[in-house]
């Protein structure tokens, strides 16, 4: 026991800087869910990830995002983001290498640098999406752009020091960590970098578990990620799914499920011409189900309307399970 390490790893950043991604990755196995559309992860997702003696304790986030006049159901996303820096041990901020560091980053990042009380290492995702002939140049440049950010952040911290002292910052490097998710190589070198970080600790979990969340809960999720996949951009972020029933048969799971949408014209969207599309959603939802319980599944959804479910406290407990954190 006294070799045991264990310890949390938040992943926090802007919507799509690919926390979700790079935790799957990091898992063997797809748990959160995934899509070209940001702000898909809405809830803290833990991911429970052995390696060696040590087990992480990955903790996806929604993407932090400013939040002013827009529906509770971002408020809380934003808000659930912030809660995890304090179960942390370790907190990586991710930025997307191709989008580089904006300037909600720097905002961002200075008020975690000033609340965390955890070390802090940021993180340059998709560099494999860097297109440039000297594709070590191009790398360069973005650890360069990055660490000019942090430097600046940092220098911003100290100038509002009340005395003007230096600000010490729980900060392990000023240069980024630069990693694709897609490289095994990079994956297994972040995992190690990773358990080098946590804490002696007996496991808090059993070797064999992936996350805390119910089945129940992990296969809403990967239905829900249809919606962000097969539908426009507006629709995905007021849809929730509402899984009704889910029972294991001999050789079948049989789940049925609500998708939740808060106005008529969404409903239409979501069913489609003749149903074309509410059935391409389910044929798609079914085979990523298979996958992950490894059986077959008869899966049923239907399509209900909840107005202003996004503003209300009650239902989005109800249907988003967001009724801890608010701002």
């Amino acid at each position: 026991m006294q070799n045991k390490k264990c310890g949390y790893v938040a992943l926090l950043g802007q919507p799509n800087a690919g926390k979700s991604t790079l935790m799957n990755a990091c898992l063997g196995t797809k748990l959160a869910v995934v899509s070209a559309k940001p702000q898909t992860t809405r809830n803290r997702i833990l991911g429970v990830c052995p390696t060696g003696d040590t087990q992480i304790l990955f903790l996806d986030t929604p993407g932090i995002h400013k939040t002013a006049g827009l529906p509770k159901l971002n408020v809380k996303m934003t808000a659930t983001a912030w809660s995890v820096v304090g179960d942390a041990d370790l907190v990586c901020y991710l930025v997307d290498s191709i989008d580089g560091w904006a300037a909600e980053d720097s905002m961002f990042f200075k008020k975690l640098l000033a609340t965390s009380s955890a070390p802090v290492i940021v993180v340059a995702t998709k560099i494999d999406k860097a297109k440039s002939e000297i594709v070590e140049k191009n790398v360069v440049e973005i650890a360069a752009q990055i660490n000019s950010c942090v430097d600046e952040v940092i220098a911003q911290l100290s100038s509002s020091a009340v005395d003007g002292s230096q600000v010490k910052v729980n900060l392990l490097s000023r240069i980024p960590m630069l990693i694709s998710a897609k490289r095994p190589a990079d994956v297994v070198s972040f995992r190690q970098f990773v358990s080098e970080q946590m804490p002696v600790s007996p496991w808090l979990y059993s070797a064999d578990d992936l996350t805390d969340r119910p089945q129940q809960f992990v296969c809403g999720e990967l239905i829900r990620e249809q919606l962000f996949r097969q539908l426009g951009q507006e629709l995905p972020y007021s849809a929730a799914i509402k899984v009704d029933r889910f029972e294991n048969k001999d050789r079948l799971t049989v789940i049925q499920a609500s998708v939740i949408v808060h106005k008529d014209n969404h409903k239409a969207m979501v069913i489609g011409a003749r149903g074309a599309r509410i059935k391409s959603i389910g044929q798609a939802a079914r085979e990523s189900l298979e996958k992950h319980l490894d059986r077959q599944v008869h899966l049923e959804l239907f399509v209900k309307v909840q107005s202003n479910w996004i503003d209300s406290d009650n239902l989005l407990a109800e249907y988003a399970g967001l009724e801890k954190w608010e701002e």
